[in-house]
Protein backbone atom coordinates (compact mmCIF):
# COMPACT_ATOMS: atom_id res chain seq x y z
CA UNK A 1 0.00 0.00 0.00
CA UNK A 2 1.53 3.15 -0.90
CA UNK A 3 2.36 5.47 2.14
CA UNK A 4 0.50 8.55 0.76
CA UNK A 5 -2.82 6.76 0.90
CA UNK A 6 -2.71 5.19 4.55
CA UNK A 7 -5.23 6.97 6.71
CA UNK A 8 -2.89 7.36 10.02
CA UNK A 9 0.78 8.90 9.91
CA UNK A 10 1.93 7.59 13.28
CA UNK A 11 -0.11 4.85 15.60
CA UNK A 12 1.31 4.27 19.36
CA UNK A 13 0.76 1.26 20.19
CA UNK A 14 -0.33 -0.06 23.82
CA UNK A 15 0.64 -3.33 25.55
CA UNK A 16 -3.17 -5.08 24.65
CA UNK A 17 -3.18 -4.13 21.36
CA UNK A 18 0.03 -6.26 20.98
CA UNK A 19 -0.82 -9.17 22.83
CA UNK A 20 -4.06 -9.32 21.64
CA UNK A 21 -3.20 -9.01 18.18
CA UNK A 22 -6.34 -7.05 17.49
CA UNK A 23 -6.51 -5.40 14.96
CA UNK A 24 -3.62 -7.74 13.93
CA UNK A 25 -0.11 -6.48 12.98
CA UNK A 26 -0.91 -6.36 9.41
CA UNK A 27 -4.17 -4.36 9.50
CA UNK A 28 -2.01 -2.03 11.63
CA UNK A 29 1.22 -1.60 9.02
CA UNK A 30 -1.50 -1.71 6.55
CA UNK A 31 -3.19 1.54 8.08
CA UNK A 32 0.36 3.32 9.71
CA UNK A 33 3.04 5.25 7.96
CA UNK A 34 4.79 4.36 11.52
CA UNK A 35 4.09 2.29 14.53
CA UNK A 36 5.52 3.06 17.87
CA UNK A 37 5.68 2.61 20.98
CA UNK A 38 7.85 2.91 24.02
CA UNK A 39 10.14 0.20 25.89
CA UNK A 40 8.24 -0.76 29.25
CA UNK A 41 5.33 -2.34 26.75
CA UNK A 42 8.18 -4.47 25.23
CA UNK A 43 9.15 -5.27 28.51
CA UNK A 44 5.16 -6.21 29.59
CA UNK A 45 5.29 -8.77 27.11
CA UNK A 46 6.47 -12.15 29.03
CA UNK A 47 4.34 -15.03 27.44
CA UNK A 48 6.74 -16.76 25.12
CA UNK A 49 4.21 -17.35 21.99
CA UNK A 50 3.70 -13.41 22.15
CA UNK A 51 7.09 -12.62 22.20
CA UNK A 52 8.11 -14.38 19.68
CA UNK A 53 5.24 -13.40 17.26
CA UNK A 54 6.27 -9.94 18.27
CA UNK A 55 9.80 -10.08 18.23
CA UNK A 56 9.37 -12.12 14.21
CA UNK A 57 6.34 -9.93 12.93
CA UNK A 58 5.91 -6.18 14.73
CA UNK A 59 9.84 -5.66 15.77
CA UNK A 60 11.12 -4.94 12.56
CA UNK A 61 8.18 -2.15 11.98
CA UNK A 62 8.37 -0.88 15.17
CA UNK A 63 9.94 2.34 16.46
CA UNK A 64 10.93 1.78 20.29
CA UNK A 65 10.76 5.82 21.71
CA UNK A 66 11.24 7.06 24.89
CA UNK A 67 9.05 10.45 25.40
CA UNK A 68 10.68 13.59 26.96
CA UNK A 69 10.30 14.49 30.59
CA UNK A 70 8.47 17.35 29.93
CA UNK A 71 5.90 15.60 27.63
CA UNK A 72 5.79 12.99 30.88
CA UNK A 73 5.26 16.18 33.18
CA UNK A 74 2.44 17.11 31.25
CA UNK A 75 0.46 14.34 31.11
CA UNK A 76 1.19 13.35 34.69
CA UNK A 77 -0.13 17.17 35.86
CA UNK A 78 -2.76 16.62 33.56
CA UNK A 79 -4.02 13.50 35.43
CA UNK A 80 -3.43 14.22 38.77
CA UNK A 81 -5.81 17.58 37.50
CA UNK A 82 -8.72 15.13 36.25
CA UNK A 83 -8.33 12.64 39.47
CA UNK A 84 -6.82 9.96 36.70
CA UNK A 85 -3.23 9.85 37.84
CA UNK A 86 -3.37 6.93 40.55
CA UNK A 87 -5.52 4.86 37.83
CA UNK A 88 -2.70 5.12 35.11
CA UNK A 89 0.81 2.83 35.67
CA UNK A 90 4.22 3.96 34.42
CA UNK A 91 3.69 2.39 31.07
CA UNK A 92 0.31 4.36 30.32
CA UNK A 93 1.84 7.63 31.36
CA UNK A 94 5.08 6.61 28.81
CA UNK A 95 2.27 6.28 25.72
CA UNK A 96 -0.11 8.89 26.74
CA UNK A 97 3.24 11.37 26.78
CA UNK A 98 4.53 9.69 23.45
CA UNK A 99 1.14 9.98 22.29
CA UNK A 100 1.09 14.03 23.35
CA UNK A 101 4.43 14.70 21.93
CA UNK A 102 4.01 13.10 18.36
CA UNK A 103 1.18 15.03 18.21
CA UNK A 104 2.89 18.19 19.22
CA UNK A 105 5.96 17.50 16.22
CA UNK A 106 3.39 16.38 13.81
CA UNK A 107 0.85 19.69 14.42
CA UNK A 108 3.42 22.36 15.12
CA UNK A 109 2.50 22.49 18.60
CA UNK A 110 -0.70 21.94 21.07
CA UNK A 111 -2.91 23.70 19.40
CA UNK A 112 -5.47 20.74 18.72
CA UNK A 113 -5.19 19.61 22.21
CA UNK A 114 -6.36 21.14 25.46
CA UNK A 115 -4.03 22.13 27.89
CA UNK A 116 -6.17 21.41 31.17
CA UNK A 117 -9.22 19.14 31.91
CA UNK A 118 -12.43 20.60 31.09
CA UNK A 119 -10.87 23.39 28.70
CA UNK A 120 -13.80 24.48 26.33
CA UNK A 121 -12.41 25.40 23.12
CA UNK A 122 -9.24 23.55 21.73
CA UNK A 123 -5.88 26.05 22.08
CA UNK A 124 -5.97 28.29 19.26
CA UNK A 125 -6.21 28.00 15.44
CA UNK A 126 -3.52 25.74 13.28
CA UNK A 127 -0.05 27.59 12.98
CA UNK A 128 0.12 30.39 10.01
CA UNK A 129 2.13 28.53 7.15
CA UNK A 130 4.71 29.52 5.39
CA UNK A 131 5.47 28.98 1.48
CA UNK A 132 7.42 25.81 2.68
CA UNK A 133 4.32 24.78 4.26
CA UNK A 134 1.95 25.55 1.35
CA UNK A 135 4.04 22.95 -0.80
CA UNK A 136 4.03 20.28 1.94
CA UNK A 137 0.43 17.93 1.49
CA UNK A 138 1.56 16.21 4.82
CA UNK A 139 0.23 19.43 6.37
CA UNK A 140 -2.88 20.30 4.31
CA UNK A 141 -6.28 20.60 6.55
CA UNK A 142 -7.86 17.70 4.54
CA UNK A 143 -4.53 15.56 5.65
CA UNK A 144 -5.24 16.71 9.01
CA UNK A 145 -8.65 15.97 9.46
CA UNK A 146 -8.09 12.34 7.43
CA UNK A 147 -5.53 11.49 9.69
CA UNK A 148 -7.88 12.16 12.77
CA UNK A 149 -10.51 10.24 11.84
CA UNK A 150 -8.24 7.46 10.59
CA UNK A 151 -6.83 7.20 14.42
CA UNK A 152 -10.02 7.67 15.92
CA UNK A 153 -11.34 4.04 13.72
CA UNK A 154 -7.77 2.59 14.83
CA UNK A 155 -7.53 3.66 18.48
CA UNK A 156 -11.51 2.83 19.30
CA UNK A 157 -10.20 -0.84 18.31
CA UNK A 158 -6.65 -0.67 19.30
CA UNK A 159 -6.98 1.18 22.98
CA UNK A 160 -10.62 1.78 23.98
CA UNK A 161 -8.91 3.53 26.99
CA UNK A 162 -7.54 6.40 25.01
CA UNK A 163 -10.58 8.24 24.57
Amino acid sequence: MDTATKPVHTLVLDTGAIIKNEPPIASLIAQSESLVTVPAIISEIRDAATRSRVETTLLPFLTIRSPASTSIKFVTDFARKTGDLAVLSKPDIQIIALTYEIECERNSGDWRLRRVPGQKRLNGAPPVKTDIDAADEETSPANVTNEAQGLQKLTATAAPWFH
